[in-house]
């Protein structure tokens, strides 16, 4: 049996315990209910804005990189177009001058 690791999962139940951890934490410390809500929060906000930021990155590369594959295969459209067109020149150059002959 063959095992391979599979270090994305493994990192996602990493940081999945991490935050079950802190939640844990935040929840059994000895303080008041409006002060633990608002601990809570504050690292919920402050962790989805993180996310946000990080998704935010991904998407510009992930645009970055889309684009440069667009312009890449507009020009490879273009360059055989040129060639066709060009192969198309040509056997009408031959057709005319083998009529001609």
């Amino acid at each position: 049996m063959t095992y391979e690791k599979d270090s994305s999962g493994n990192f996602g139940w990493f940081l999945f315990g991490a935050a079950l951890g802190a939640a844990v934490t935040f929840l059994t410390t000895p303080r008041s209910g409006r002060e633990t809500r608002d601990l809570l929060s504050e690292s919920v906000a402050k962790r989805a804005q993180e996310w946000a930021g990080e998704a935010q990155s991904h998407a510009g590369e992930w645009l970055d990189k889309s684009r440069e594959m667009f312009e890449e295969q507009t020009q490879r459209l273009m360059n055989a177009f040129e060639a066709g067109k060009e192969a198309m020149r040509e056997e009408i150059r031959k057709w005319s001058t083998s009529a001609r002959g």
